[in-house]
Formats: structure tokens, sequence, C-alpha cells
């Protein structure tokens, strides 16, 4: 298995076990044999114009070339160096946690053990008590749905007994600081992975988004130095200009995986101890500290060096050392000086810290224990983190789905092949599955209409995009049925609302949403060509996410409370879980349409939903390949008792994810299977 024993754990490999879970469930729809009466005959021309579309016709959105020159010397050479801190394992405080540790499988997180996280964004105060299982527990079929309706299966109040707003989401990194953690994420005395407060999304097309995170608080100007964009005017990075350095600010658009990227490395719950910065990243990648805590002689971090990476690797084959471990490249600076424009990490001077953050240019290094002195190269490492991982991930973009290539086929809304009544057998997808694309892209305004499409729009299959909302009058802002709220974020009614504010919340640098930026004094009577008769509906919005490979990405919604693509189908068909919607002030919040959807019409839209599924994601090929990979998959135990590892934490059971190269290998098992089910 090439572990090498470098962590005292438990290693299982899933490359030996895959087979036996090949043939497990998936919770695939069955096809029925007959037609669906709720689909015009022939669709209306207004939808077909409106019918979801191949993705390969959509540009990819990203700053021009002419912006990034300015930063990027070589463009091929920074995608390499994305992919290989992406899925570096000494990247994270404790040695193990990759940005890919959450990202794995279809681009999301399958694991099912250790997976529960409580009310952490509660208001107005923190919800800390888990409502079911706790730290380490094992998730089983039967905690699905998390929220439980006093009426099965029809949306209004919810059932106080059985209900909980625990959240089903990702392992991070064990509180790295002294003494218990105040958040609980322990059993008994020794302290366990935490677990984020939101569900994992897939990394694969997330380029198409506008913004980034559940709650968009991930810009779409990247500044080069955190997630918040245009929200921290005092951002900078440094350039040496004629020998001396200067602040430079950067405002690089359609950047919000740059974005977003930066967040998780100094975030304690995700991948970083407390206080940690993007420069201290910089530091202990060259000096190699974190690799020394886990036993290993060496000196300073060889790339990857204690992964393997498949010679035929899309990327990084080129640069594999197979059958060692890591690449040929013998440091991260190395790849950052190839990648990058000299001036950003070129210079004999050093850029001094202060406790309280004051910066200043100094000749050497000090003895100060109350300063810090970094190289230009690691004070700009936030930077070089930011846009190589944009640029990987840039190539994350699965368009050879099924029904693009049925889309690539038949592109214009006038082509008879779209109408399911008359083509019977339609290429490359199923004709049930072209009833449920009809039937998703139902768009007439009414009560009972499903209307799918009026929020996962177009071929991205969100609103939320670049393009829709280049697109938009107003930008980011709307009005949607009388109430302003950031376009692509929607309040369904899946939660109450004081749950989670999602891009209704603030932060230290003010809201995080578009609509209270815009209208911080309160609302003018119309906007967006239309009255404003209830006011803003941004509390308990959330980000509409694509659907692309979604069958892969279980479970559902920001807070992972359905297990099933068929349990999320039914809770559109009832409109939500929660009526009626409202702000924490009461303001009333338009709700979804009840669709009431029979049961053949939940299971054709379920069909379709599969036929966006593209193989190359389902196997791991090329552009979604990638090197091995051990991820905790809890600990050793359960939630009442844990084993202790040799530095006091809860000893980790890792699993390996095996290399994969250009042509893929045999799929990983998905949430509740194989090894990331109960056992």
């Amino acid at each position: 298995m090439h572990t090498g024993g470098f962590m005292a754990s438990i290693y299982v490999s899933i490359g030996l076990i895959i087979l036996s879970v090949l043939t497990a469930s998936t919770g695939q729809a069955l096809e029925g044999d007959g037609t669906i009466p709720r689909v015009l005959n022939p669709p209306l021309a207004s939808d077909l114009t409106n019918l979801p579309g191949d993705l390969r016709a959509v540009p990819v959105p990203g700053p021009g070339d002419q912006e990034l020159v300015e930063f990027v010397k070589d463009k091929q050479a920074a995608i390499a160096l994305g992919k290989a801190l992406f899925w570096d394992m000494q990247v994270g405080s404790d040695g193990v946690q990759a940005c890919a540790s959450c990202h794995f499988r279809a681009g999301a997180d399958p694991r099912s053990k250790n997976q529960l996280s409580p009310g952490l964004k509660h208001v107005p105060q923190q919800d800390l008590d888990f409502k079911v299982g706790g730290p380490n527990y094992q998730l089983t079929s039967a905690e699905f749905p998390l929220t439980r309706l006093a009426i099965a299966g029809q949306r209004g109040s919810l059932d106080t007994a059985t209900d909980n707003n625990d959240v089903v989401s990702s392992q991070g990194v064990p509180y790295l600081d002294q003494g218990p953690d105040p958040l609980g994420f322990q059993v008994g005395r020794l302290k366990t992975r935490r677990v984020e407060p939101r569900n994992t999304p897939t990394v694969i097309n997330a380029v198409f988004y506008h913004r980034q995170f559940w709650d968009g608080r991930a810009g779409n100007i990247f500044n080069g130095v955190n997630p918040l964009g245009t929200r921290d005017p005092e951002a900078r990075v440094m350039a040496s200009v004629g020998g001396n350095l200067t602040e430079v600010q950067v405002a690089l658009a359609s950047s919000s995986l740059a974005s977003q990227a930066v967040g998780p490395i100094v975030s304690e719950l995700e991948m970083a101890a407390p206080g940690r910065t993007a420069q201290d990243l910089a530091r202990d990648l060259r000096k190699g500290k974190r690799a020394r805590r886990l036993g290993q002689r060496v000196h300073g971090s060889r790339p990857l060096q204690r992964q393997l990476v498949d010679p035929s690797d899309s990327v990084l084959g080129p640069l594999s050392r197979y059958p060692e471990r890591g690449l040929r490249v013998k440091s991260y600076n190395e790849m950052i000086r190839t990648a990058f424009q000299e001036k950003y990490w070129q210079s004999e001077k050093f850029v001094q810290v202060t406790e309280d953050g004051t910066v200043s240019i100094v000749d050497r290094r000090d003895r100060n224990p109350d300063t810090d002195e970094y190289t230009l190269l690691e004070y700009n490492f936030g930077l070089f983190f930011g846009l190589s991982v944009q640029l990987y991930e840039a190539t994350l973009v699965s368009d050879d789905t099924p029904w693009d290539r049925f889309r690539r086929d038949h592109p214009t809304a006038t082509d008879p092949a779209l109408n399911p009544w008359t083509n019977e057998t339609p290429n490359h997808i199923s004709r049930f599955a072209l009833f449920g694309a009809h039937l998703f892209n139902d768009r007439t305004r009414g009560p009972n209409n499903l209307r799918c499409s009026n929020c996962h729009e177009s071929a991205e299959l969100t609103d939320a995009s670049v393009r829709r909302i280049n697109l938009a009058a107003n930008g980011p802002v709307r009005n949607r049925d009388g109430n302003v709220i950031d376009k692509g974020f929607n309040n369904i009614g899946l939660r109450p609302t004081d749950d989670d504010l999602g891009v209704g919340a603030s932060d230290a640098f003010g809201p995080l949403s578009h609509s209270k930026r815009l209208f911080p004094d309160g609302l003018p009577a119309s906007f967006d060509g239309a009255t404003v008769t209830k006011g803003f509906g941004i509390e308990g919005a959330f980000k509409i996410p694509s659907l692309r490979n979604v069958a892969l990405t279980a479970p559902y919604f920001h807070n992972g409370d359905t297990q099933s693509l068929r349990e999320a189908v039914l809770l559109y068909s009832r409109g939500g879980n929660v009526a009626p919607i409202t702000q924490t002030d009461g303001t009333p919040i338009e709700p979804l349409g009840i669709a009431n959807m029979t049961s053949d019409e939940a299971d054709a839209i379920v069909v379709w939903l599969e036929s966006l599924t593209d193989e190359r994601v389902r196997i791991a090929g090329a552009p979604f390949d990638h090197p091995q990979l051990f991820v905790p998959n809890g600990h050793q135990g359960n939630q009442h008792r844990v084993e202790r590892d040799n530095r006091g934490f809860a000893r980790d059971e890792m699993l390996e994810i095996p290399m994969t190269g250009a042509a893929g290998g045999p799929p990983l098992p998905g949430f509740l299977e194989g090894v990331f089910g109960p056992h």
C-alpha cells in the first residue's frame, strides 16, 4: 500500500475493496414505461429556449490573460503548482489535512463517520449540543432526512421530538491548541477532529460561480490576501520595484476560486492551528516542520513527498517520481519561482510583521519574538496559493455528460428531437430522462408548477453563475416576488431561518449580502422593475448549487439534510420544509411553489439528474485524476470511547484513496456505501 508507516494509524486501502461495493445500490430511480402527462405536447417555445444546454458551449470564466500575466509567468506551471498544493497533506497544520481531504470523490466528501456538527451557525447564539450521536458518530440511513416534519410529506411545522439542527459536513483538524475544545469536539478528554458547520460542496464546475462558499463570502474579486475581496480595502501584497519593496493592491475579477482557496488554510475548523497565517504555511513548507513532527527526518518539504503520483497524471505526470513518493521538483519555492513573475518573489529584503499587524521592510531577520520576518515569497504566499489553486480548479469542468452530448447533437430550441412525446429513442439519454428534463424545465408561473430551472438556470444549472449575474440588469441583486435578494441565493424553507443566516449574515467587515450593502439604509419602494412588497429576503438564503454530477455528491443541501436524490426532489415537491418563511425580524420571504409531484414525475427528474454525471468524474479520469491521498475516516472507537494517539488526540482511522492517472480507476463508493458506510 506504500503507507510507509508515516503515521501511527490504521490504513485501509480502498483500492482493495472497491470491487466489493460496485454492485451496491446507488439509489437510482427505476424508469417507468409511460409518459409524463404534466409535460406539454409540444413543449412551450418559451420553455425550449431555456432548456439547459451543453456546458461546453459556455466560456469558462476567469481573469483575462492580460490581467493574469501581471502575476503569472507560466500558466501550465501554475496549474501544476495548484494541483500539488490542493492534494498535498503537508498543507494542513496536522500534516494530514489537505484541501482534497474534503473533496476527493466527485469533488465532494462521501465519508459518514465523525461527520456531524452541531448548530454552530445558529443565531443569536451557537448551538453546541449534538442532537444525534456526537463526535465520532457513525451515521446510518436512519438519521435521514435530518429535518423531521410534524405532518409527514407536508411543509409547515417541524416535529420537535425528532427534528434536529445538526449538520452533516466534513471533518477537519482537531483543536490544535492547549486545553479542551471550546466547541466540544472530543470524546471524553480526547479531542476529535472538528467538523465544519456546512456540508462540503463539490469543487468540480465551481469555476462557474460568481462567489464561493454557501454564504457567498468568498468574493468575485480576489485581493491576493484573503476571501474578502473588495470588502477589505486594506489588503495588499508586496512587489519588488527598482530594488525596493512596495505595497500593491490586487483586484482580479472572476477570481472567486482564488478568494475561496485562501480561507481554509487559515481556518482552525478546517486545516489550521489557531493564529496560523498563509505566511506561516509558506515557512513551514520550506522548513518541513510538519513532516518532522510526524517522525520523518527531512530538510524542507518536497511537494507531495508522502504521496504517490501516477506517471500518467494529466498535470503532474511529467513531475512524478513514481515508484517513489512526491514530485521530482524539490520544493514549493522552486515551483513558485517557475510559475510566477519574479517581482513578487525575488528580493534580498524581508517583510517584518509585528504582533499588531504593522508591516515594515527590513534588511535582515532579528531575534525579537514579537516580530516575524518573511521573505517576499513567504509574504505573498496567499497570492501564489490562491491563483494557482484557482487555475487548477478551472480545469475541473465536467462538460461531457450524456445530457451534454444530447444537447450537443440538438442545440437549437426548434429541434423536434427535444420533444419526448415524438422522440421515443433519443440519443445518449433515455426517453424517460428527456421527460424529466422537461418537467424540471417547466417555467410557467403558478402555485403548482415545478419551475426548477428558474433557479438552476442554463447550462451551468445555477443562477449564481458568473454569466447569469453579468447578464443581469442589476448584477448580483434582484427583486424576487417582492423580496430584494442576492441573485443566485435563496431561502427555500429547508430549515428555520435562525439555524443559519447564510448570505444574510454579517462579519467584522459588514454584511455578506450584496443586497444589504447596496441598500444599507433601507429599501426603496420599487427596484429591479417591480414593487418591493415584502422587504429583504436574504436571511437563511444559500447559494444555488449546480446540479452537475449531483448523483455522486450526497448528502444534499447546505446541511446535508437528505441522503438520496429522490428525498431531495420530494422536498421541492412539497415546497420545502418550513412554512411560512421569514427573516428573523418577521419580514416574509416568498416560499417555493408546491408542485405535488407524482411518483413517476419524481422518478423522471431523478433519472434526468443522473444523466448529468460525467463518467470521467465517476472514475477520476483526466482532468479529474489525482495523487494518492490518505484521509481520516473518524477515529478508532465510537462516539462513547476512542483510542489515544501519540500526540494526545483521538487516534485517526485512515483510508487510502489510491492515485489515478489520466485513464482513471475503479470508482470510489459513495455516501453510506462500502468503507464510507457503517461497518
